[in-house]
This record gives C-alpha cells, structure tokens and sequence, in this order.
C-alpha cells in the first residue's frame, strides 16, 4: 500500500478545511443576494417613495394607486381594434410595477410579463401590447426611474414652433428616460420621451424608436377618475405614423397585487 508523505497529508487536510471555510462563506453571501434582489422587487412592485422631486405632480394625479397599497393592480376589459377597424374582446391586468397580462375571452389567448420574462408572444401585435403597457405608461416610466434608469427633464410648457402664437395649444414637459427594455432578454437599451399634458400632469404620449428604427408614438387619451385613480379609456399605437391598434376600455376595477394570480 502506497503512504502519501506526511507534508502530503498535511496539504490536503488543510485544503480540505480551506474549501469548507469557502463553502460556508459563499453559501449565506449567495443567499443574501437572492433575499436583496427579492426586497428589492418587493419594493419596486409598492406605492412608490423616494420620487425625485421632478415627478411629483405625475406621480400625485395617479392618484390612490400610487399612494396607498391594495390598489396597485389595475383590471381593464375593453376591445381592441386594429388599423382596419377589427374589434377583439380584451381584458388587460396591469400592475405599477410593469408587470402584465393580456387576455383574450373569445380565442383563450394569453399574454404577459412576470417581471422577468415574456409568455404567450405570438404576433407583433402582442409583441407591442406587453411594450406598450410595461414600458410606453406612466407607471413603465416611474418603475424605470426608481429603479436606476436616466432621467432627463428636457423642457416644461414646451410648444412646437408653428404653434406657439396659439395661447390655446397644448403644452408638455417632457422627459427623456433610457432605460433597459424589460420585455427583452437582451437587455438593450431604449431612448423614450414622455410628453405631460404641462396642466394636468397627465401623460399625452410616448415616443420613440423601437429595435427595427420604426418611430412609435403611444397616445393616452380620455383620461377619467375611477375609484380615486386616473386611467386612460384610449390607449392608440402608431408606427411611422400610421395607426397600428387602439386599445379602448370600457370598464376599469382596482385591486391589490396580493390578490392577483401573475404576482411574483
């Protein structure tokens, strides 16, 4: 039988206890990132606090949902419409942390977006939805803030050139975001301007150039009160100019994230 020479046996009793001592240093460090990523989505996924102070009037006419919990989750039922005027039955849930699902009643389709991944994509249509409501809202655009993305407030009261002798003309902050885009693997980065009604704080659009350079302008129109949070009834996507659908609510109900079967 073969003796390993004793400076050996030293050598591997001490590389033994070396690795354990790694283990056991590594374990809890690995755990303790899991439990700060999930605290960390926890509170993104929350009222939201700690809003930089440029955004305050957009996060306040929200209303209750972006200021008391249990109503973080929105439920719209509505139709969708195409560019051909083609309605489809639509119920959209949508929660301020970006997290969304679309379903269509009548085929039994189902689109979303758990906060991490995309299902259900089978059409550019559907592609576009889960864009339009994790990223092109106003809560897409106060998640991206709080959670690192650039903020830049380009202008307030801004007015286009040709109309800027009409006293009667909408004015808009705008600001400019660029933030990872979520509902990609990739994590690629997107440039969006946000355009806030300068009166009302309210979002009027969203604009910019999506991964094939096509330039996407998202409108939120009628803007109404339920249950002391604004939403919009019209929510319509253009792409190089041309409508490309229109989502129109027709009912909205507010509900806690706790309650909901996509929460993480």
């Amino acid at each position: 039988m073969r003796h390993w020479p004793s400076g050996c046996k030293t050598f591997f009793v001490s590389a033994g206890i070396t690795v354990c001592m790694c283990a056991s240093i590594l374990i809890p460090h690995a755990g303790f990132a899991q439990d700060a990523k999930a605290g960390q989505r926890q509170a993104l996924a929350s009222v939201p606090t700690g809003i930089p102070s440029d955004l305050m009037q957009q996060v306040t006419v929200l209303g209750q949902r972006m200021r008391i919990s249990g109503k973080e989750e929105s439920v719209f039922d509505g139709q969708l419409v195409d560019a051909t005027g083609q309605q489809q039955a639509l119920r959209v849930i949508h929660q301020i942390s970006g997290v969304v699902r679309i379903e269509g009643p009548k085929d039994k389709t189902t689109v979303s977006f758990d906060g991490d991944r995309t299902q259900g994509i089978k059409d550019p249509t559907g592609e576009s939805l889960l864009d339009t409501f994790v990223m092109d809202t106003p809560e897409g655009m106060i998640y991206s803030v709080r959670d690192g993305a650039s903020m830049q407030l380009l202008g307030r009261a801004f007015v286009s050139d040709a109309k800027r002798s009409d006293v009667n003309a909408p004015r808009y902050d705008i600001y400019e975001v660029t933030a990872k885009e979520r509902t990609r693997e990739d994590g690629v980065l997107c440039v969006r301007r946000y355009y806030f009604d300068s009166k009302t704080g309210l979002l009027a659009s969203t604009r910019y150039k999506d991964r094939r350079g096509v330039t996407v302008e998202t409108r939120f129109l009628g803007w109404g009160q339920v249950d002391g949070s604004s939403y919009p009834s019209r929510i319509e996507r253009y792409e190089n100019g041309r409508l490309s659908f229109a989502f129109v609510a027709a009912s909205v109900l507010a509900r806690s994230k706790q309650d909901s079967a996509i929460s993480k």
